[in-house]
């Protein structure tokens, strides 16, 4: 009996080792027979991050997790660190040699992750019938990386995906000029133009280099682009405006190698702008539908027709920082008023100095509803900026809203002036 006993005790281990072997595979079947459209909607409540860790348990896995929605490629996505470490004897050449055999090494692991998720698809049909939302990369890749980055704007287009950004800027601000367009990424527009760009909404572009070819035939359905250290001249700037006729959101930043910009009537759907860090010499703007601007003290001149529904506007004072150079702006407080007769909200980034140059504006913001001032730099015992500030309010008589931004050591300070300037007023 105990003998018997033991047996069927050894048959049923047995069977159970064996079902327990069996199990993974059975699990994996069952993912693996999912409808794709089930699979997609598991995997898209995943980060991307998420399921490359989790494509690491299963061959299964690691080929299904092509069909994420959200294809972001950072150096966050793999976990790679390019923050510098030295030791504080090492000479500055030492240094800028570690820096950059390190970087070139994280490059070489960066692409060789991106193209391990990628390449799943490159072997299969499946590119046929994935569409994407999202296709990201962001890191600092040059054009010596052409071949690689080249494929990966191809797969995009023929995903189909939605927005796409390709940001390749590095955090050194000093590499943004015209000096280092031999190193940027030349972007073949081509592969966005027509039907292949048909599906793209968004489109973000970090330290490339734009050159359009005479066969450009438009991003069609662009509603959303934004160039950042971009290098394109003003003609093709013009000419790849033209081209997206839907375009609703426009936003230009540190892209040095540009001189003017002309925003015609032909983009009747453009509602935002935003212009930073770009040495323009004149801006003209004439989109009849515009109503949200944002720019700075680096655009010397801005042309507005008299039609213009411009009722939301920003301005970034960048020489708030510098001492001394707050004459150039003097056509800004003088001319604001005059320019935006259908101005709603304003705010303002200035310091108090500047904030008293409004004393010389004679025009009335007739329409302004909210006004934002955060100023940047504090008053000490210098209270001539309340004339500019008195002046400024007495040219709003519509003026529902007023927030005032400093910081709190000065606080008690603004209040004092705020009182003031009511009195005055009510006077």
């Amino acid at each position: 009996m105990d003998k018997q006993s033991s047996q069927e005790c050894s048959f049923g281990n047995e069977s159970d080792a064996s079902n327990q072997a069996v199990k993974p595979n059975l699990v994996a079947m069952q993912l693996q027979l999912l409808p794709p459209d089930v699979m997609r909607d598991i995997l898209s409540r995943l980060s991307l991050k998420e399921v490359v860790r989790m494509s690491m348990l299963s061959r299964e896995w690691k080929l299904l997790r092509i069909c994420h929605p959200d294809m972001v490629f950072t150096k966050e996505t793999f976990g790679i660190d390019t923050t510098n470490t030295y030791q504080g004897s090492m000479t500055v050449g030492d240094l800028l040699k570690v820096r950059a055999k390190k970087m070139e090494l994280l490059t070489r692991k960066f692409i060789d992750h991106v193209d391990s998720v990628l390449r799943p698809l490159w072997s299969t049909s499946s590119t046929t019938t994935t569409t994407l939302d999202k296709f990201v990369v962001k890191f600092v890749l040059h054009r010596k990386h052409k071949y690689y980055i080249d494929r990966w704007v191809t797969f995009s287009t023929a995903s189909r995906s939605k927005h796409i950004a390709l940001d390749f800027t590095s955090d050194d601000e000093s590499c943004f000029g015209s000096a280092f367009d031999k190193y940027r990424y030349a972007l073949p527009l081509t592969n966005f133009s027509g039907p292949n760009g048909s599906c793209i909404r968004s489109l973000y572009l970090g330290n490339v280099y734009l050159e359009l070819p005479p066969s450009l035939c438009g991003i069609t359905n662009l509603k959303k682009l934004t160039l950042n250290k971009v290098s394109i001249n003003d003609g093709d700037l013009q000419l790849l405006l033209l081209s997206c006729a839907l375009l609703k959101s426009l936003n230009i930043e540190k892209c040095s190698s540009l001189s003017s910009l002309r925003i015609q009537q032909e983009l009747s759907r453009l509602q935002y702008l935003r212009v930073r860090y770009c040495d323009l010499e004149i801006l003209e703007l004439d989109p009849p539908n515009l109503t949200a601007f944002e720019f700075d003290d680096y655009l010397m001149q801005t042309v507005l027709t008299e039609s213009s529904k411009l009722s939301d506007v920003i301005f970034v004072s960048n020489l708030r920082v510098l001492d001394g150079y707050d004459d150039v702006l003097d056509h800004i407080f003088t001319d604001l008023p005059a320019a935006l007769p259908h101005l709603q909200t304003l705010l303002l980034l200035l310091t108090a100095c500047q904030v008293r140059r409004f004393s010389n504006t004679r025009d009335s913001f007739m329409c302004l509803r909210h006004l934002n001032m955060n100023l940047d730099s504090p008053l000490y015992h210098d209270d001539s900026w309340v004339m500019g500030f008195v002046n400024l309010l007495e040219l709003a008589p519509l003026l529902k809203e007023l927030e005032v931004h400093v910081s709190g050591s000065v606080l008690i300070r603004v209040f004092f002036c705020l009182f003031s300037a009511h009195k005055q007023i009510l006077h």
